[in-house]
């Protein structure tokens, strides 16, 4: 059995979690897997704007990852990993990751770059969407370099959708896009032990 880890509730990985639901149903690989999701953050009003997130009304002010496991039947845990508690990802062979800090990002990657994990990163900013795949035959300075390298960009907190979308009632759904095709096309090929033509991809709509 495949064990996967899903690191972040929020708008990318909200949908994440409803689309492998879909995917392994689908292609008779529900027996084949575990999943766990990890996630501390409240279901907030924002959340809710043109259905933006995976979250109905009766889930305000709620723990996205206890509300998103009880809907879709997967183990959860009411938590942020950090540097403290990473080690509750070793029972883990994949990591799918949607989250809004660069320093958490750097974390996930440098563990799962030591310890031979799959780790998908899916991205959302507006409209710029990215997937990227880590790849096990490089180590943290190679991404050090390549992403982790600004450090005004390493202190800031992003968001699926600009404030500014928000305000204005312009949601965007780059969220939805990458969530949808990462599941049914890249992750799908994973289980299948399928090669990918390219381990990233980046695309401005």
């Amino acid at each position: 059995m495949k064990k996967i880890a899903v690191v972040g509730c929020g708008g990318i990985n909200s949908w994440v979690v409803k689309h492998l639901k879909d995917v392994t149903e689908e292609f008779d690989k529900n027996e084949m897997v575990y999943i766990k999701l990890f996630d501390k953050d409240l279901v907030e009003e924002k959340n809710l704007l043109r259905s933006n997130q995976n979250f109905q009304i009766e889930d305000l002010m709620q723990e996205k990852a206890e509300m998103l496991g009880k809907r879709y039947n997967y183990d959860y845990e009411c938590t942020w990993i950090t540097e403290d508690n990473i080690d509750k990802l070793e029972p883990f062979d994949d990591i799918i990751i949607g989250v809004d800090s660069h320093k958490v990002r750097r974390l996930l990657y440098k563990y799962a770059l030591e310890n031979k994990k799959y780790l998908l990163d899916m991205r959302a900013q507006g409209t710029q969407i990215g997937y990227f795949v880590l790849d096990n035959t490089k180590d943290i300075k190679y991404y050090d370099e390549k992403y982790f390298n600004n450090s005004k960009i390493m202190e800031r907190k992003g968001s699926c959708q600009l404030t500014k979308d928000i305000e204005n009632d312009h949601i965007e759904n780059g969220n939805k896009i990458i969530a949808f095709m990462c599941i049914y096309g890249i992750y799908l090929k994973h289980l299948r032990g399928e090669t990918l033509s390219t381990n990233e991809w980046k695309f401005i709509y």
